[in-house]
């Protein structure tokens, strides 16, 4: 994910959300890939004030490790429904049953078979996620894939392509 290209739509696909949430629209719930449970850190951006400190901090010097994304995803509902938290901050969100956005470069092995949580998934650039795409999918999520010029989404709906 460090490629130029990549950091570029990273950039453009947070502050699309962040906009949302300085209206105060949405909140995000922002965590960067890591490795293990434990290296988690999740920040709470719901407002302007929140947003533009996030951003001021927001890295685009990603780690380079693997995500072990089944792993990733049932720790945060286990943290959310048992534990009635989100590993660092301290918010119950077991009443609101959140949807989850992973945003990859497809590389990342999925390694469950089941999701609990709605998922959708951005894929960039390097090859189309199957076991991401598959799992999306039947939480009834969006997948997208972005390839160069392309960028192909699918739904319940079906698959729209579309250029760039």
């Amino acid at each position: 994910m460090g490629e130029q290209s990549k950091q570029d739509w990273i950039n453009a696909l947070m502050i699309d959300r962040l906009r949302y949430c300085i209206k105060g629209e949405a909140e995000v719930f922002f965590s960067y890939f890591v490795s293990s449970t434990s290296e988690l850190r999740f920040h709470h951006i719901h407002d302007r004030a929140s947003a533009i400190s996030f951003w001021s901090k927001f890295s685009n010097q990603p780690n380079g490790g693997t995500t072990r994304i089944g792993d990733m995803v049932n720790y945060v509902k286990d943290q959310i429904e048992n534990r009635h938290k989100l590993h660092n901050l301290d918010i119950d969100l077991s009443a609101e049953k959140p949807e989850i956005l992973i945003v990859n470069d497809g590389q990342d092995d999925v390694q469950t078979n089941k999701f609990e949580y709605k998922v959708n998934a951005i894929t960039l650039e390097d090859s189309e996620n199957d076991g991401l795409k598959k799992l999306s999918l039947e939480t009834k999520g969006k997948y997208v894939y972005i390839a160069g010029k392309t960028t192909k989404t699918y739904s319940e709906s079906g698959v729209q392509v579309m250029k760039n």
